[in-house]
């Protein structure tokens, strides 16, 4: 309830509303455009990495190459080299209906029931504790007042810190909570939006508490949001680079899938592209080096048993001159057949 005596509560009041709408409608933007790009299905890999990795580091976790796996449709998967706590609630569904109410599908959703590797985030022996302690945190937010989606996944975030139930792990437990609440309903985010929004926004969060929380919140969420556009645009932009290279050639097949392939990871080599593409390894350093000739991929390494190959989107991209966006956005092309 708003102090009409107090022009301080109603500012903060009027700008958490300014807040939410924005947030809302970003995460509107990002699930509309998901839909449409051209770019979609490697984009959609990036989202996952650049969240996972958000996600490592709030948790102070050290994400090597190794950590992660990327399979020949673009999913992305923890190896035992993730160290990350609840790392099997990322990207994995969960109904409201559990989190909000059934303490022993939700430890199982961020991977108690598992209980091997750094990942578990308890002892065996602590599973009945941690359910009764899961509990009481079910029943404070059965007392929260109501509250529309994206605050009220900041509000369940909050006290899941306040009651610690898993003791490790209970910082990106929170976080994951709270983003499947809020921008989990939307399709975008795999779990780690919001810690990718605090990572960017350096906001001191956790220091915080009530409105500025919220607040910070739902910054966290514009800035995740507008990362992901971000990449989207990039690789828009490479794709549009790519267009004139593809119509001067005959042969194209082999060269778009190639680069479809490597939109979709940090890195590529020779090794994963034959088995991505059924073909010899020659085969396939001959077509990387097609693609580096062309100016499409940046050759990393020099020494050439270990040769890795990037896409060049790290800059942010700029439209070529007279070329139409929406045209570029909208258009059936290869990008689309290919997702």
């Amino acid at each position: 309830m708003i102090d009409e005596q107090d022009p301080l509560a109603r500012r903060d009041e009027a700008g958490l509303i300014l807040a939410y709408a924005q947030a809302h409608a970003q995460l509107a933007l990002l699930a509309d455009r998901l839909e449409r790009s051209p770019v979609r299905a490697p984009w959609s890999t990036r989202i996952a990495l650049a969240e996972r990795h958000a996600l490592a580091w709030m948790d102070n976790a050290t994400m090597s190459r190794d950590s992660l796996r990327i399979n020949g449709i673009g999913r992305v998967t923890s190896t035992a080299f993730d160290l990350t706590y609840c790392r099997a609630a990322i990207g994995a569904p969960i109904a409201l209906a559990a989190l909000s109410g059934d303490a022993e599908q939700l430890i199982s959703w961020l991977g108690i029931a598992d209980r091997q590797g750094p990942g578990a985030g308890a002892r065996v022996g602590d599973r009945e504790e941690i359910v009764r302690s899961v509990e009481q945190w079910m029943a404070a937010c059965g007392r929260l007042p109501p509250s529309p989606p994206l605050l009220q996944g900041c509000r369940m975030a909050l006290l899941w810190r306040q009651h610690s139930p898993l003791v490790q792990g209970d910082l990106v437990a929170s976080l994951l909570i709270g983003d499947r609440w809020g921008p989990g309903r939307w399709n975008g985010s795999i779990g780690g939006l919001i810690a990718l929004g605090f990572r960017m926004t350096g906001s001191p969060w956790k220091l915080l508490a009530g409105v500025k929380l919220e607040r910070a919140w739902l910054s966290a969420i514009i800035a995740g949001v507008r990362a992901h556009l971000d990449m989207e645009t990039r690789l828009l932009g490479f794709a549009m680079r790519v267009r004139p290279v593809l119509e001067r050639r005959k042969r194209t097949q082999g060269l778009k899938a190639l680069l479809l392939f490597a939109m979709a990871r940090p890195d590529v080599t020779s090794a994963q592209v034959a088995r991505q593409l059924s073909m010899s390894a020659a085969g396939a350093i001959k077509l990387l080096g097609t693609a580096v000739s062309e100016g499409l991929l940046i050759e990393r390494t020099g020494q050439s048993s270990f040769r890795s190959y990037y896409v060049p989107v790290s800059d942010k991209a700029t439209s070529p001159a007279g070329a139409d966006p929406a045209r570029t956005l909208f258009e059936p092309d290869f990008w689309l057949d290919m997702a």
